[in-house]
């Protein structure tokens, strides 16, 4: 789900503009034959032909919980047309649990040996004679069937009918705008052992992407870099720098790899979307940081277009920063239609299984428990046997997460603890989110890894938290907090469209028209870009690598960087829209998991895992053999001196990424690491470190209305070390993000690169706007300095008129 840095209009951290998706119709409305009164006569609880002594079993979870102020009260118009999809659970789950464990075992015989769609189908699906007695059971209670197949059966009727058939109650507020089933469904024993979850009772349940219809644009620039802008011939004004694919690369430490062929050649990554999207808006992205035009397939999942929605951002962003992630892979979009059109996408991909790798950036919100136990999960379930390794973006709004509103209409921001259940799946890898303060070198380009936070700044928050409907899958216990349930997110990447914001090719407006733009971000950056990074990791062992959790969280119970190429994420908090958050803190925790990636030394690591000596001791050694050659990318990129490169700017810029690696690190990995001389200068900082947090206030300036062309009086930050801390506080950097209307005022501030403040000691920092013209304006300064949280970001916030 993608934010974007505003550089014209307020950003407002609690609004969210969300598309509630309307049921599509099944057929022209049935005829009102059916009397009203026989809607509030109570359904028997006998079922339609199946017999008087059929034992009626509820499918527990099966129904919304809706607030009262929804007014899903009144009968639901016994003639409304519904489609009703029963999803089927897992034939002989113990067995597919089983296998699922060995197949991530190195020590068994089933280790990686993944299942086809057609095995997995005749070994875990639902028998022909169990498929046909499902059907025939909703034929005889008058339902029509439209779709049936081992794992599933779709079927149609009128409200009425599917009342009597389920023995439950639909009920629908004034307008009949929302209707949901009262009490969850029954069905005979016989019937009920096989299906997992009826959706089609409802229409509370929303898929959330970022509405791209608030955004506004900032102009890209991207300094020492010959950029192909024919196509936008109106860019001027730049306001800041931000990331590029070879920043990606170079801050992630993906270099080493690129140059030693592992791109993803040879990979499919599957992308799930909702709409279509514009090709040249993708080629004009590629082409402006000189890469490829990706092997690219779009599948209809429902045999029809939606067309550019306004989603098409989100599926202009999943299609760009995944290519960017992995470059040599192919690309195949499923394109879903229609209310279930996600779904659809998903379940294609899976079936399909072209792909051993497949991305989401969407969150769900408003559905009964059962939509994600019943329907996602068995989904879910046959990827993992498959191979296919599922990325899920754990979402934009922190701690708080999505919940359904009041009117159970539409999805909003939570205003107590919620996750993305879609993310807390055991069998996705959960991708939360982080922010940071990249250092760029003259050319512009990012010159190393400085330390990330986790992201939670007035535009979102990397979801995490636990799951309240899955249980702690085996790979998490003893390595997460004890509380018995899924906790997530696993990983964290890059996602503040502010800190650092990222580039993308866009279609503003879906007018057809292609143009780079500046600056996006949210989880949606983060779910491809690790998407990417196991495509990559599944090149370097010639094959696929299914559920990468087993491995990530014995490579994170190794808490050492140099062997797992988990770098560890320990400031910052996932707080959000008044809720308190989970905090960063060394080894797993709920704001970040196991931290983000250091790419070269996480696809090192990763391999020895898979190689067939199948001795059980996978964990230790696997990193042990890795760790050798993993660094051999962080010191050849200099950038991956991962402690802490942030106050040394001046020598992370000096080997100038790009070209020191090209000659060495492409002949053989090994040799690099010897040489580990980039590592010994970040030592540097360390004595520096200051043992408390800065104190940076405000955090927020709000400027108010400015008549264009004149400029405000100064407002004043002022940074403060704390008086009982002994370590002085060293400012490296201040470096302004965006928003070429304010700026710093050097004769009243005393705070800059190179200032040393002492226990107690203070400086401040004006900061003035000029709007040139008419509009809301928004902009961010970063404070790098070595206290223990940083960088201090603060925000402004102007308006000219």
């Amino acid at each position: 789900m993608p934010f974007i840095r505003l550089g014209s209009r307020y950003p407002d951290p609690y609004r969210k503009i969300i598309k509630t998706r309307a049921r599509k119709r099944i057929a022209q409305s049935f005829a009102l034959t059916v009397v009203v009164a026989a809607i509030v006569t109570p359904v028997l609880p006998r079922f339609a032909s199946a017999g008087r002594n059929a034992v009626a079993v509820a499918l527990r979870g099966n129904h919304p919980i809706l607030s009262a102020e929804a007014g899903v009260v009144q009968p639901l118009n016994p003639g409304e047309p519904l489609e009703i999809r029963l999803s089927f659970a897992p034939r002989d789950r113990a067995r597919l649990t089983r296998y699922l464990e060995t197949i991530q075992d190195p020590a068994s015989p089933n280790y990686h040996r993944w299942l086809t769609a057609k095995q997995y189908v005749r070994r875990f699906g639902r028998t022909p004679a169990e498929v046909a007695a499902v059907a025939a059971w909703l034929a005889r209670a008058g339902l029509r069937i439209s779709a049936r197949s081992p794992t599933g059966v779709t079927a149609t009727g009128a409200a009425a009918v599917v009342e009597r058939a389920f023995a439950t109650r639909i009920a629908a507020s004034a307008d009949g705008g929302v209707y949901a089933n009262l009490a969850d469904p029954k069905m005979p024993a016989r019937l009920a052992a096989i299906v997992s979850s009826v959706g089609g009772l409802d229409n509370t349940l929303h898929a959330v992407p970022m509405d791209p219809a608030a955004r506004t644009v900032r102009p890209l620039r991207t300094p020492g870099r010959s950029l192909a802008m024919a196509a936008a011939p109106a860019y001027a004004g730049a306001e800041g720098e931000a990331f590029g694919p070879a920043d990606l690369w170079t801050f992630y430490d993906e270099t080493p790899l690129l140059q030693e062929g592992l791109d993803g050649a040879g990979q499919c990554l599957a992308i799930v979307e909702d709409s279509d999207f514009l090709t040249s808006a993708v080629t004009l992205f590629d082409s402006t940081f000189a890469l490829a035009d990706p092997s690219l397939t779009r599948v209809l999942a429902d045999g029809a277009n939606p067309g550019r929605t306004v989603d098409e951002t989100e599926a202009l962003l999943d299609v760009e920063w995944a290519h960017a992630a992995a470059t040599g892979a192919g690309l195949v979009v499923y394109i879903g239609d229609g209310a279930n059109g996600l779904v659809d996408a998903l379940s294609r991909a899976v079936s399909d299984n072209q792909c051993g790798a497949i991305s989401v950036s969407y969150s769900f919100c408003g559905g009964p428990a059962s939509f994600y136990t019943g329907t996602l999960d068995p989904l879910l379930t046959q990827a993992a046997a498959q191979g296919q390794t599922v990325a899920v973006a754990a979402g934009d709004e922190g701690s708080a997460g999505l919940t359904l509103n009041s009117a159970g209409a539409a999805c909003v921001v939570g205003s107590s603890l919620n996750v993305s259940e879609f993310a807390a799946d055991p069998n996705v890898i959960a991708v939360g989110g982080s922010q940071f303060t990249p250092v760029y070198n003259a050319s512009g380009d990012d010159a190393g890894y400085v330390a990330e936070s986790v992201w939670d700044d007035p535009t979102g928050a990397g979801g995490g938290g636990a799951s309240s409907i899955f249980a702690k899958p085996a790979y998490q216990s003893g390595l997460t907090p004890p509380d018995s349930m899924r906790d997530l997110p696993d990983v964290a990447l890059g996602a503040s469209p502010l800190a650092p914001g990222f580039y993308w090719g866009d279609d503003p407006n879906q007018a057809g028209v292609a143009q780079m733009n500046c600056c996006i971000g949210g989880t949606s950056i983060a779910a491809p870009i690790l998407a990417g990074v196991m495509s990559v990791a599944a090149q370097s062992e010639s094959g696929r690598i299914g559920n990468p959790n087993p491995r990530v969280y014995q490579l994170g119970a190794l808490h050492d960087t140099a062997r797992s190429g988990l770098r560890d994420i320990a400031s910052g908090d996932n707080g959000f829209n008044g809720v308190s958050g989970f905090v960063a803190e060394p080894g797993y925790d709920q704001a970040s998991g196991w931290g983000s990636i250091d790419m070269a030394t996480f696809v090192a690591a990763y391999a020895p895992a898979s190689p067939t000596p199948s001795p059980s001791p996978t964990p230790s050694p696997t990193p042990t053999p890795s760790p050798t050659p993993s660094p051999t990318p962080t010191p050849s990129s200099s950038p991956t001196s991962s402690p802490t490169p942030t106050p040394s700017a001046t020598a992370t810029p000096t080997p100038s990424v790009t070209p020191t690696p090209s000659p060495t690190v492409s002949p053989s990995p090994t040799p690099t690491p010897t040489p580990s001389s980039s590592p010994t200068p970040t030592a540097t900082p360390t004595p520096l470190q200051s043992a408390d947090p800065a104190i940076v206030t405000p955090r927020e300036i709000h400027f108010g209305p400015q008549q264009a062309g004149t400029s405000s009086a100064a407002r004043i930050v002022t940074v403060t070390n704390p008086a009982d801390d002994a370590a002085p506080l060293a400012i490296a950097r201040v470096i302004q993000q965006g928003g070429a209307d304010f700026a710093v005022v050097p004769s009243a501030s005393g705070c800059g690169a190179g200032t040393v403040l002492p226990a107690g000691g203070s400086c401040t920092i004006a900061i003035s706007f000029a709007p040139a013209t008419p509009g809301l304006r928004s902009g961010a300064l970063a404070i790098i300095d070595n206290a223990r949280n940083a960088p201090q970001q603060i925000y402004f916030y102007g308006a000219g008129y």
